[in-house]
């Protein structure tokens, strides 16, 4: 019998802690939601001013263009763009050759020092050879 009530508190505690933790829970996302729901309503309202700004702005130069008429406003844009071409045109264009020794090329890095590496060396051998040669033959010279 003492089992069983000891068993029964013990299920009561374990519902007041469940039910203490699902308050504070709750609480917290209530308090979130408040938060999130001002700046919700906050974002809408700047998102109206900003529809409400595009369109005055979209009125207004309706109202300027509406005074040319639409071919007339093609044929200036033509115009326009004929004379701007023209100044491109007439302006001298600009050809800049430039000659650089790498030491540190930015691309490319291990084909460049594989093939620099690789003539140098080409050249160490190539002059001790002739350096070699050269003291052969004055070696065979003396001998003789």
């Amino acid at each position: 019998m003492n089992n069983e009530r000891t068993m029964e508190t013990n299920v009561n505690k374990l519902n007041k802690e469940e039910k203490e933790n699902v308050l504070m829970v709750l609480n917290e996302f209530s308090q979130e939601y408040k938060i999130n729901a001002k700046a919700i309503s906050m974002l809408a309202a700047n998102v109206k001013e900003c529809i409400a700004k595009v369109n005055e702005y979209i009125e207004e130069s309706k109202k300027e263009h509406s005074e040319i008429p639409g071919l007339q406003q093609v044929e200036n844009l033509e115009e326009r763009i004929e004379e701007l071409k023209s100044l491109i045109r007439a302006q001298p264009a600009e050809v800049k050759q430039e000659k650089r020794i790498l030491l540190f090329p930015e691309h490319g890095t291990k084909e460049y020092y594989g093939t620099v590496l690789r003539w140098i060396l080409y050249i160490i051998i190539a002059t001790y050879g002739f350096f070699l040669l050269k003291y052969l033959i004055e070696l065979l010279k003396n001998q003789q």
